[in-house]
């Protein structure tokens, strides 16, 4: 019998997935207006608006860059940035943000730690940093979280756009 990976852990399927997220997220967000970005969420997404959700993909995507490469780039297993995919951004540090520019840079960033991982081995996918807070964390696991990551926050901004959508106007 063939061993059978979980979709979570085979990395053609998680590179595949990684590279249709910006453009999901670009898609999603295609014709709605400043104003529009700007509205903040109701129910769980609470605290929440669409270009803040851009920006925090955006910087969790830099983080998450940044770790995969310190580890492949180094020997044995180096200490990597914390990133934090559970903050809320608070308005007043994005509310300036360009949101063509702020997707733009994701999908930059996207496709910077997609040709990370092109570069790697299967048993390199295996390989680990030092996490400040969560100890040691393999570059496959930073991958499936940055996934299971992008899976919530597409979810979330198609609840907020379809909530829109449904809003009657006077």
């Amino acid at each position: 019998m063939q061993f059978v990976r979980q979709a979570g852990s085979d990395p053609s399927f998680l590179l595949k997935a990684l590279g249709e997220a910006s453009g999901e997220l670009r898609h999603l967000l295609e014709g709605l207006r400043r104003r529009a970005l700007l509205v903040p969420g109701t129910g769980r997404d609470e605290d929440w608006t669409l270009l803040g959700i851009i920006c925090h993909m955006r910087d969790v995507e830099l983080g998450a860059y940044e770790q995969i490469a310190t580890i492949a780039s180094k020997r044995g297993e180096p200490e990597i940035c914390h990133v934090d995919i559970d903050d809320i951004p608070l308005l007043q540090d994005y509310q300036d943000e360009d949101e063509d520019e702020v997707l733009s840079e994701f999908h930059y960033y996207r496709r910077q730690t997609s040709y990370a991982l092109w570069d790697l081995g299967e048993r390199e996918w295996e390989r680990a940093g030092i996490h400040p807070y969560r100890d040691r964390r393999t570059i496959m696991e930073i991958v499936r979280e940055l996934y299971q990551h992008d899976l919530e926050h597409l979810w979330q901004a198609r609840r907020m756009v379809d909530a829109m959508a449904t809003v009657k106007r006077p």
